[in-house]
This record gives structure tokens, sequence and C-alpha cells, in this order.
């Protein structure tokens, strides 16, 4: 790698930002790079412009474009400052840039991995709306996104704009949101919500905000972290006004943590918006106990509470990023007493074919007897528990 490059990496990472430009180029502030949709216009694409900044062989550049024909490729100029190039294990290069991999598809992989769309089940009663649990209902507003994550489960729809809901769609999602009043929570997903504009955003919110028995709203997003700037005071002050609404971001990886991350996510928790966040495991990437350890520290420094840590659904084409069932449990548990409680989130299994989450859960409790158990602390061991409560069951 040239001396330019490796330079510019380290002002890279002391900055979160990448300069459009020569790869040895440092940002100014006549560059926009603080316009999020300057990053999102400037972002790579292809394997020629991932060149200019990364050092591609031959043939990684060839499998690079094999790949992204099957799953597009999109990278922010931030996002891949963030990455190591001399790294072969680099995460964020793992996370961002498509693999030769991804077009091995195994037997178990499936199109739909959460079942959004399963007939039997009836989870989409109208286009772009998922109702899953009673409570609950899912909107996909937009198929864009800010990235397309190589290990994304709904890699089917990602970036098509066949799969943008028109204004019509969008009418009759909110009709059935607003006669069946057993939903408490709308949420916004996709594609990336926050890839609309402001005005697109703020007006459906707002729409959703005058069905009575909708009680709370909630958008799940990336952009926060692959391209944090689309967090400006207009917005926040946009989505204050409609609380209560959560937020909940996607940042699976310590780095992905950065100064210019925080300044903007702070601009959410200032407004009194609440973030979570929903990690996934990925092999190579996070599943690491130091690793996620780091992570929920980091999170919880910066405002946001660990939500979930999803193992990764079945998609195709993601096979190499699988982790075991019980590595995951483990790591979780390796992860007790080491972590406040509200820094340690609770591992999930989205089911296959659209049936909701399960959480994955070690066994501290094993019961001996009627009422005698042996519970494993933090610490490790067993302690004799002996319960006295008369049974309710």
């Amino acid at each position: 790698m040239s001396d330019s490059l490796s330079k510019n990496y380290v002002e890279n990472r002391a900055s979160g930002i990448m300069a459009i430009g020569s790869p040895g180029a440092g940002p100014t502030d006549a560059d926009g790079l603080d316009d999020w949709r300057r990053q999102d216009r400037m972002a790579i694409r292809d394997a020629a412009a991932l060149s200019s900044y990364l050092p591609l062989s031959g043939k990684a550049g060839k499998d690079i474009e094999r790949a992204r024909l099957r799953f597009r490729m999109k990278i922010t100029p931030y996002y891949l400052g963030l990455a190591n190039p001399e790294d072969p294990e680099c995460p964020i290069m793992k996370m961002a840039i498509p693999d030769i991999r991804e077009l091995t598809i195994h037997p178990d992989e499936l199109e739909d991995p959460t079942g959004d769309e399963n007939p039997e089940l009836g989870n989409l009663p109208v286009p772009r709306l998922v109702h899953r649990y009673p409570d609950r209902a899912l909107l996909l507003p937009t198929a864009r996104c800010g990235t397309y994550c190589r290990h994304c489960f709904r890699r089917r729809l990602a970036g098509r704009a066949d799969h943008n809901a028109t204004q019509f769609e969008l009418s009759a999602a909110l009709r059935y949101i607003r006669t069946h009043t057993g939903i408490r929570e709308a949420i916004l997903s996709g594609g990336d919500p926050l890839m609309m504009s402001d005005e697109s955003l703020l007006s459906l919110l707002e729409r959703i905000r005058k069905i009575p028995h909708v009680r709370t709203l909630r958008i799940h997003t990336r952009m926060p972290v692959v391209n944090p700037f689309r967090i400006t005071d207009e917005l926040a002050r946009g989505l204050s006004r409609l609380s209560p609404l959560w937020l909940v971001l996607q940042v699976n990886h310590p780095r992905e943590i950065t100064p210019i991350a925080r300044k903007h996510w702070r601009r959410l928790t200032d407004s009194g918006i609440p973030l979570l966040n929903q990690s996934v495991l990925l092999k190579g990437v996070n599943d690491h106990t130091d690793t996620l350890r780091e992570l929920g520290w980091g999170l919880i420094e910066s405002g946001i509470r660990p939500y979930y840590l999803h193992h990764p659904d079945l998609a195709k084409g993601t096979g190499h990023f699988r982790v075991a069932v019980q590595k995951g449990v483990h790591l979780l548990r390796e992860l007790q007493g080491t972590l406040p409680g509200y820094a340690i989130p609770q591992y999930v299994l989205d089911t296959p074919g659209g049936h909701g989450k399960v959480p994955l859960q070690y066994p501290y409790l094993k019961e001996k007897s009627s009422g005698e158990y042996q519970v494993e602390p933090p610490c490790g061991g067993q302690i004799a528990y002996t319960d006295t409560a008369p049974s309710s069951m």
C-alpha cells in the first residue's frame, strides 16, 4: 500500500471521514462531505471506483464485480474511511464490500428468510405492510438504502425501485392500520426510511400519529451508522415533535462508533428521542466476547441501549457470516457479569417462515426436583436454590 494511502487511513480513522478525490487528500469544509446527500451521491458502487481507495488485485476486482451483480454495492466515503486496507480481516470491509462467497447458495437459504411474504401466515395483508404480531405493524415505505450490507436479509428487495411504496400503497397501508385497532405501534423499516426526504418521512409519520390507537412510532435505520450526517438538526427537531418515537440503529462493531457518529446521534438524544440498537452476530466481524463487550460499552457510552443481537438469518448468499447457535449462546453467557445488565442485548432468532422472534437463552436455571434448582451465577459454579413459593402452574 502506498505511503499516501496509509497516511490517509490513519487520518480517516482519527476523523471518521474519507475525502472525495485523491486517496491522499484530507477532508475540507469545501468538500461538503458533511452533507448526507453528497455522501450518498459519491458512494462507491463498483470495483473500479473502489480501486481508487483500496489496493485491489485484478482477481479481487473481478470477484467483487461478480458478487456485485448478484447483490448491488454502495459504500459511502465516510463508511469506507473506517476500513483498514492493510487488514484482510477488517470488519468494515467484510460488511460493505461484495464477497465472491455470496455466489454460494446453501440448500437451507431462503429468498425471504423472515417470511414477510409467507402466504400461509398472511403476514403481508396489503403491499408494503407486514403484520406479524397482533400489536405491531411494519411498514416498508422505501427500498432505498444508505449502504448494501453484505449480510442483508431483505436483499431480494433492497435497492430495487419497483419495491418503493407508491402513494396508493401507503394510503392502503394506513387504512389497514386505521381499521385494525389492536395495532399499538407502527414501525418504519425498508430499505431505510431515512433515505426519504425530511418532508416525505415526517409527513408519513404525522399521518400515522393521527391514528388514535397507535401509541408509539419506531424507525429502523442504518443511516446514522453509514452516513451519520443524515441526522441534521432539522430532522431531529421534526422527529422530536412526533414523540413517543423510538429510533433503532444497527451498530455491529465498535469501529462504527466514531466521534462524528456520536456527535450526530447526540442530536437525537438531546431532542428527547430514545435510541436502541439491533446488532447482527456475524462470523469474522463480531463473534468474539471482547468485541461484543466493547460494543456494549461503546453503545451505552453513546446513550444507546443494546436491544437485540440477531442470530444471522438464512438469507441467500450469506452463509459465510453464519455462526453456530451454541456459540452465540455462550458468547452472551461470557458477557454476563462483565457488563451492566442494560448493556447486554437479548440474543434472538427470527424464525424462518415468518413465525416471529424467539430468545436464545443460556440455561442458568436447572430444576433438579420439585422446587429444587441449581443456579449458575456469573462467576461460574453451581448454587443450590429452593423455591419456597407455592406453584401456580
